[in-house]
């Protein structure tokens, strides 16, 4: 049996400072001020508080290691338990509650949940590009120190540090885009019960907003489209689809030689099921006679039918570098002709500086512009318009593009100094980067 001293008042001092018990024995010390508490010390010169007491299920023993456990720590839960007994509270089914709560959220990490959330709510409702953009944002390496960390104890402070870090590296913009998933990713999280209040709650983009107004002039259109040939490759092909059919870059980057119709015709197009659209919409684009020989131009590079990759296996990657490359190439340029540097651009203002031309340049009506680039938002579509209107416009839409790819030839042809044109026309065959052997382009 332990052997019992004289209550006392359990100091820090005193915790410390303790003799271990006789060999094969245990001294217990109890204390004064909270009842049924204590400090055990063993021969061994293990230490740890205990409470001793009577509950309405029997006798109550708890414990508590020492140090892992302070004496304030340990004297506080024991008063807690006792309060807990007062009110008919069974302090160890409620300790035993507790841990499954913790190991319950200790299993519902930032990682964890990310990938539920793209499980139930991503990948069933949007498009594979965007599929992409949420990846970046939950498993990229700006939020990788949030991998293992319990959803429901990321802070504001902790988001707000990583988008500063993004600003201060020059990627405002990265931020933005960030905030905007993260957002939606607490806030489903929040539907689901799995914390409060979210920690994007009112946070203010840390970038300045772009309010999309960047377009090209057509003297830029010209030297991007020059710097697109320079670069050469299959970002040349792709750069240059972006700008002739103003699709997404998600779109064009995963273009498939299953979706291209009739290319060896004279109504090529390029079919974009419904699950690589933004809106969810099949989309048909009639492809002009530039833009058709640009892709019949692409060689075969594996089985899944990628026109753009240069594993043969998943779309080209690598789109921020390859942009870095061409704006060195229109800088050096531009400082060798003593010219100002080229306004800051992005790869989607080549999509708005398609809708503005072909509104503005080429008196095209607005309706068959929204349809090119597959809006629903314009008044021949919204709302319940929408609902009666299910107009394709598809020969309006082969006219507008091919106008517009018209157009853009004689930019480039005009815009760029003599000796610098850039070509118009994908190659004939392409080398594979695999292989280093030439591969013959796709015939249809």
């Amino acid at each position: 049996m332990p052997r019992e001293a004289a209550r006392k008042v359990i100091t820090d001092a005193m915790v410390q400072k303790v003799k271990p018990a006789p060999e094969g024995k245990r001294t217990e010390y109890w204390d004064a001020i909270v009842p049924g508490f204590g400090l055990r010390v063993t021969d061994a010169r293990g230490k740890s508080f205990f409470l001793r007491t009577r509950s309405g299920s029997g006798q109550l023993r708890m414990s508590w290691p020492y140090p892992a456990t302070s004496l304030e720590a340990a004297r506080a839960a024991a008063k807690a338990a006792l309060a807990d007994i007062e009110r008919g509270i069974d302090p160890k089914a409620k300790k035993a509650t507790e841990t499954e709560a913790k190991a319950e959220k200790a299993a519902n990490t930032f990682k964890t949940v990310g990938e539920r959330f793209m499980r139930q709510h991503v990948e069933p409702r949007l498009a594979l590009s965007t599929h992409r953009e949420y990846r970046r944002a939950l498993f990229g390496s700006d939020t990788a120190a949030w991998a293992d960390k319990p959803v429901d104890s990321i802070t504001r402070a902790d988001v707000r540090a990583v988008l500063d870090t993004m600003v201060e590296r020059g990627s405002a913009g990265g931020a933005n885009n960030l905030l905007a998933h993260l957002s939606k990713f607490f806030n489903w999280c929040a539907e689901q019960d799995l914390l409060e209040i979210p920690p994007t709650d009112r946070l203010k983009p840390p970038g300045q907003k772009n309010v999309g107004e960047r377009t090209l002039t057509e003297a830029e259109i010209a030297e991007v489209w020059q710097a697109f040939g320079t670069e050469g490759g299959a970002f040349c092909d792709l750069f240059k689809l972006l700008l002739l059919t103003g699709q997404r870059r998600g779109e064009v980057g995963g273009m498939r030689w299953s979706e291209l119709v009739g290319l060896d015709g004279d109504r090529p197009a390029w079919e974009i099921p419904s699950d690589r659209t933004k809106n969810g919409r099949p989309h048909t684009v009639p492809l002009a006679p530039l833009a058709a020989a640009i892709a019949k131009g692409r060689p075969e590079i594996g089985d899944t039918g990628f026109l753009f990759t240069n594993t043969g296996k998943t779309p080209v990657s690598g789109f921020s570098k390859t942009k870095e490359r061409v704006d060195g190439r229109i800088a050096r340029r531009r400082e060798k002709a003593g010219l100002p540097p080229m306004p800051e651009w992005t790869l989607h203002d080549l999509r708005r500086t398609m809708v503005t031309m072909m509104n503005e340049r080429l008196a095209i009506a607005p309706h068959v512009v929204e349809a090119c680039v597959n809006h629903v938002s314009g008044s021949a579509k919204a709302g319940v318009a929408g609902v009666y209107n299910k107009a394709m416009y598809l020969e309006d839409r082969r006219r507008a593009f091919e106008a517009w790819a018209g157009y853009v030839e004689k930019i480039v042809k005009e815009g760029v100094p003599e000796g610098e044109t850039g070509s118009s026309a994908a190659p004939a065959t392409a080398t594979n980067p695999q292989a280093g052997r030439r591969i013959n382009p796709r015939s249809t």
